[in-house]
């Protein structure tokens, strides 16, 4: 967790020449101006197509959270919005919405192409991608049958704190955890995912995972094998994962999976909303099965 910490606090002090910082609370501010693409009232989220903030983040599209709901209500997508981005040492948000103007919602998939689109379904096995881990060793999802396996998706030059950096910390949460239950011993496994494989090579995933105390036993991290990253984008195809990447930063949404001891798919999470604690009791009781 210090590790973590660290990570996020150095990140918010990179940046803080360009923002707004609270010498009391470690919280950055910057101006944000987009076009929403998405609103999810019931999460209080907003997607936003938003453009360059100097010395942080290019133009991308990325999910916010918006801490205070009733602001979403005067919003629709297409609408072109200023905001403040508030970035803290675990959470970022968006604040202080205002619309600018009124748009035109960006075009939604249609019932067809919903239907044809490759979904990864519960109760099926999980596609035997080969990976290469933080070693340079390729490994096979299928080495891990007759173990539990969680898998979550990051990138190590994530800046923001509430989204890698908050699944690698979940992870290693889940890690120290299970780690103390001897009971579980060879039962469960841990694997984190990196869709930016140009840049993280297993050389760079294993200086990232010492960050976060990682024991290489139970806990792997993988790239793809081809830095074009096919194997990557058939899992995040089949589980509505979405990335792109924009020089460097990479907007993304979250996704994490946990498979049973068939490496049958029994769960995908959405977004960042889950605890650590619920998860590794999942795996308990899967393993237990």
């Amino acid at each position: 967790m210090r590790h973590t910490l660290l990570i996020a606090f150095t990140a918010v002090s990179l940046v803080s020449c360009s923002g707004k910082r609270d010498q009391q609370t470690d919280l950055v501010t910057f101006p944000l101006r987009g076009k929403v693409v998405e609103i999810d009232t019931a999460q209080g989220v907003l997607t936003v197509a938003h453009e360059a903030i100097p010395n942080y983040m290019n133009a991308m599209t990325m999910p916010f959270k918006v801490k205070e709901r009733s602001q979403l209500l005067a919003i629709g997508a297409g609408d072109t919005i200023h905001a403040t981005l508030a970035v803290s040492r675990t959470e970022s948000w968006l604040e202080g919405i205002t619309v600018a103007g009124r748009g035109v919602p960006e075009k939604t998939l249609s019932a067809d192409e919903i239907f044809t689109a490759k979904v990864f379904r519960t109760s099926e096995l999980f596609p035997d991608e080969t990976l290469l881990n933080q070693d340079g060793a390729p490994i096979r999802l299928s080495t891990f049958r007759g173990k539990v396996v969680a898998l979550t998706f990051i990138y190590t030059r994530c800046p923001l704190p509430d989204f890698c950096i908050r699944m690698s910390d979940h992870f290693a949460r889940i890690q120290k955890s299970l780690s103390r239950d001897s009971d579980l011993g060879g039962r469960w496994h841990l694997i984190s995912i990196s869709f930016d494989p140009r840049f993280d090579r297993p050389a760079v995933l294993k200086r990232y995972a010492g960050s976060y105390g990682a024991d290489f036993s139970t806990w792997d991290f993988v790239t793809d094998p081809d830095t074009a990253g096919s194997a990557i984008r058939r899992l995040a195809d089949g589980l509505g994962l979405t990335y792109a990447d924009d020089e460097g930063l990479i907007a993304h949404n979250l996704r994490t999976v946990l498979l049973d001891k068939e490496g049958r798919l029994v769960r995908v999470i959405n977004g960042n909303e889950w605890k650590a604690e619920e998860v590794a009791a999942e795996i308990r009781a899967l393993a237990a099965r």
